[in-house]
């Protein structure tokens, strides 16, 4: 089947959002970039992305790139390119171009080429040129130049996403639908609407947040309303697959509107109040969502909104947006006064706003927050937790945002209740360590029982990683099997996450030529949060994840003592605790690793937290020759080498039982004077070299790095701090 290149755009800080909706749609990202992402799918993915998408901005069909250097190029791209596979020449067309700050080519110069050419293109061909229609074009052809080169697009959206078809109307300074959309999954309402919550806008101007909720509530298509698409005229286009697609979409409208959760909006204003209703009208929502004409100050706790806990979200005036913005503190300060009420305990409260200093005058403890551009307005979006026990931790990740299943006990073995009641267990003991250290990321079991041989870490409590050892001899494949079965429906249930969200592995023990190996490869990655910076996980393609959990007070180690100081990480693997360096302010970071993908990985994640990787090093090497070769010095090192390993680029193998007294005293050649290397690894036998304590100061600090989560088996690794007497 044929596959399409997609580049889909979004708002800048949307970018893990629309990751999420690719990947939903069948899609295989390609490249990430700030403000859109590159992927691979079919005609039919396209189609359903382009129905179900509620982040991206619009859609772009990937032609090609080119050299340029000079308008000449441009010219020339355009006009050698075949049309013909694309357009037809009765197609009428419209041109845009977007430039790079550090070309001399002008935007609007690029785009009267691009357009010249195409022309030329038909004229040479037919002696016929399409026509310009800037309005309502057939073909949309968009082309970006940058750093010399250029790539040319066909716009397959038409007019923005985010132009869902009900809104004629947006009021005064409204929210764009997609943004409106960011707003809500940042806010946790898809998990807070699946629980029956209700949601309530007090200041909802023309209805978007409150028309947005109830697609997303109800899992309705967003874009099933609009009347155009820009793929309509591409000769690639398949009517009769669309059609399909598209009465597939429009079959859930009905039915799952009747799953709707309660919907309320109130305002001040009654011309923006019958926007909104029009709005909702034109939605289809009729009858689903409840406005009121209400100062804020009116506002008042209903029975109902004591029954249910839900979402409180809006927009409120702003500096920018409105204009004064003296008078706005003590809007935001009855912002503050609801969210006191003790009647609201259980509910949610999202805010966006340009100003920080409005935000802060709410009077709430935020619980965590967001950035959000609201069109070309920077903005700030704060989250607080009223009266109750926190859903979410940062960055928008759910802390407890799935409902508990009921579990059949009749599907459960006496030996499966017995891992039940452990997992619940283990779940109560470490609920208040996870709320006072704001984790997201844990082991929640360790193979505490010896039939249910394996361990569970939970990420973000959206998916669970299962690493299971082999079944030893005499151990019956079958009913190992069977628990490994039970032990997902349990999981799933008791998390409120669905099935598929648990991803299993077996791992054999690293012994000899025995050493952990990818698994079938699948592609897919996930973003997860640890002390304020964000990683790439990846649960399929590699036993391990991206992340060693257990090393989490390393990582925050670090962060805490690299200000201004040139770091060393050996055995990088993904850079996290590269990252948690650099975030700390290092002076410079050098991450080295033998795998070129690791390394790539490792970039990634400096990207994902806004660090930019080129102002640090990563380098390919074998850690011991490295270390014997430079001469550089550094004032920490941090080196977490694998019990056993052996790579193509080394010639020999790496044990680090036989290995670790010649690592460490090449590493300690490499330290200034009062710096300090840290050393860890997991090997379950592992002896230090006596003779290093007679030349350093060696401090076992295996006690301080443990967590909770991980002592219930012993150690998962030991750590030592080594520096000079």
């Amino acid at each position: 089947m044929m596959k399409l290149k997609i580049f889909a755009t979004c708002p800048v800080f949307l970018e893990d959002l629309l990751e999420e909706e690719i990947l939903r749609s069948g899609g295989k990202i390609l490249k990430r970039n700030p403000g859109g992402h590159l992927f691979e799918c079919t005609l039919k993915q396209m189609y359903h992305f382009i129905l179900w998408s509620r982040i991206a901005s619009r859609v772009l069909l990937y032609l090609g790139d080119f050299v340029c250097h000079s308008i000449d190029d441009v010219y020339k791209a355009a006009h050698e390119f075949s049309w013909e596979n694309f357009m037809a020449c009765e197609n009428t067309i419209s041109c845009a171009c977007t430039v790079s700050s550090r070309t001399t080519i002008a935007p609007k110069s690029a785009t009267l080429k691009t357009k010249d050419g195409i022309a030329d293109y038909w004229r040479d061909k037919t002696g016929a040129r399409p026509n310009v229609d800037r309005d309502n074009p057939d073909i949309s052809v968009t082309m970006h130049i940058q750093d010399g080169e250029g790539t040319l697009y066909l716009d397959l959206s038409g007019e923005g996403l985010h132009k869902r078809g009900y809104r004629l109307d947006a009021g005064k300074a409204g929210l764009k639908e997609n943004t409106a959309a960011a707003i809500l999954y940042r806010a946790g309402w898809p998990r807070i609407a699946a629980t029956g919550g209700g949601l309530i806008d007090p200041m909802c101007g023309s209805g978007t947040l409150l028309i947005e909720a109830a697609f997303m509530a109800a899992e309705l298509p967003p874009n099933i309303l609009r009347v155009g698409y820009g793929f309509f005229h591409w000769s690639g286009h398949d009517p009769d697959l669309w059609e399909s697609t598209f009465d597939e979409a429009e079959s859930l409208w009905e039915e799952r509107k009747k799953n709707l959760s309660h919907l309320v909006g109130y305002d001040y204003d009654k011309d923006a109040l019958a926007a909104a209703l029009e709005n909702i009208r034109r939605a289809g929502l009729e009858g689903f969502i409840h406005l009121e004409k209400k100062e804020l100050s009116e506002f008042s706790v209903t029975d109902r909104m004591k029954k249910v806990s839900g979402l409180i979200v809006t927009n409120p005036p702003y500096g920018q947006r409105i204009g004064d913005k003296g008078a706005l503190y003590s809007l935001y300060r009855t912002l503050g006064d609801l969210g006191r009420n003790p009647d609201l305990k259980g509910w949610h409260l999202s805010v966006i706003s340009d100003d920080e200093g409005l935000l802060r005058s709410i009077g709430l403890k935020s619980s965590r927050k967001n950035k959000v551009m609201n069109g070309p307005i920077r903005c700030s979006l704060f989250h607080f937790d009223l009266f109750g026990k926190p859903a979410f931790s940062e960055e928008g990740r759910e802390d407890k945002a799935h409902a508990p299943r009921e579990i059949d006990p009749e599907k459960l073995s006496p030996e499966a209740q017995q891992f039940l009641n452990r997992v619940k267990k283990n779940i109560k003991q470490l609920r208040k360590w996870k709320k006072k250290e704001e984790l997201s990321c844990y082991r929640l079991y360790d193979a505490d029982l010896p039939n249910f041989n394996f361990t569970v870490d939970c990420y973000e409590d959206k998916w669970v990683h299962m690493q299971e050892y082999a079944a030893s001899a005499g151990i019956d494949e079958k009913k190992a099997e069977q628990r490994i079965k039970l032990a997902i429906y349990i999981l799933s249930s008791l998390l409120g996450i669905p099935e598929s969200s648990v991803f299993t592995k077996q791992r054999r023990r690293q012994t000899g030529n025995k050493q952990c190996k990818t698994v079938q490869r699948a592609g897919e990655r996930y973003l997860v949060n640890e002390n304020g910076c964000r990683f790439w996980v990846n649960f399929t393609d590699y036993l391990d994840t991206g992340i060693f959990l257990d090393l989490r007070n390393v990582r925050k180690y670090l962060r805490e003592n690299s200000k201004d100081k040139k770091v060393l990480n050996l055995f990088c693997y993904t850079a996290t605790a590269s990252v948690m360096a650099a975030a700390g302010a290092a002076r410079q970071v050098t991450s080295i690793d033998t795998s070129a993908s690791y390394l790539k990985w490792g970039q990634d994640n400096f990207l994902l937290n806004k660090i930019r990787p080129e102002n640090h090093r990563f380098l390919k090497s074998d850690v011991p020759r490295w270390l014997g070769s430079t001469k550089e010095k550094f004032d920490l090192i941090f080196m977490d080498p694998p019990t056993f390993s052996s790579s193509k680029s080394r010639m020999d193998t790496l044990e680090i039982q036989e290995d670790h007294l010649d690592l460490i005293q090449k590493a300690m050649n490499c330290l200034n004077p009062e710096g300090t290397l840290i050393f860890s690894n997991n090997f379950k036998k592992f002896i230090m070299d006596e003779s290093l304590a007679k030349k350093f100061k060696v401090e076992e600090v295996s006690t301080w790095t443990q967590s909770p989560d991980f002592v219930r088996k012993g150690a998962s690794h030991r750590c030592w701090f080594i520096s000079f007497n």
